[in-house]
């Protein structure tokens, strides 16, 4: 009897469990998060390059070479940041990318992409916001000066032209320039800066 009792307890726990995950609401539902709500996973790069791509452009033919890393000693917070080390460029910034796949978005509302980064010297960098796959629309570009060794906040505002559901990457396009530079800190989110959920 008391072995019934046990099984069926167990049973209402995992039946309890799994509707909770099934309607459980996350920043990735689309159109569910909160105005403010970072739409990318670790933008802090404390789990290493977890949810992100370093897409090297000698992987397609374009030339490109570049590496990335984990650093712990130069970081704006917490632990970790993202170092990406420049090889050879090929003097355009789509040749390689730094990229968060599955991201989302609503049509006729404002987005913003807002980063920290430093680099060995000043380089460019541009935004890619774009369909991960055939026709690969750009939804949104965009170009930030990092200024030097320095860590700076950069930050771009756009209005959303497109729904999309899991289906658009948000990242940097650089094969512009091979100076290594590093990343941290880096949002996506709908609203403006004054709208980031958390903003110190």
């Amino acid at each position: 009897m008391r072995r019934t009792i046990f099984i069926s307890l167990s049973t209402v726990v995992l039946m309890v469990v799994f509707t909770l995950s099934t309607f459980a609401v996350t920043q990735q539902d689309f159109g569910k998060w909160k105005k403010g709500e970072n739409l990318v996973e670790n933008g802090d790069f404390e789990q290493d390059t977890a949810a992100w791509t370093l897409e090297d452009g000698a992987c397609c033919g374009r030339g490109g070479q570049y590496q990335w890393e984990i650093d712990n000693k130069n970081v704006e917070r917490g632990k970790k940041a993202l170092k990406v080390i420049g090889i050879k460029a090929t003097g355009t910034d789509w040749h390689a990318k730094v990229r968060h796949d599955s991201t989302s978005m609503r049509a006729g509302k404002d987005y913003t992409v807002v980063f920290w980064a430093r680099s060995e010297k000043p380089r460019e960098v541009s935004l890619s916001i774009q369909m991960q796959h055939d026709p690969w629309t750009v939804y949104q570009g965009g170009q930030f000066m990092l200024e030097g060794p320095e860590w700076k906040e950069y930050s771009l505002t756009f209005r959303a032209t497109a729904d999309v559901d899991k289906d658009m990457w948000v990242g940097l396009a650089i094969a512009q320039s091979d100076v290594t530079f590093w990343l941290d800190d880096f949002r996506f989110f709908e609203g403006e800066l004054k709208d980031e959920i958390g903003r110190e």
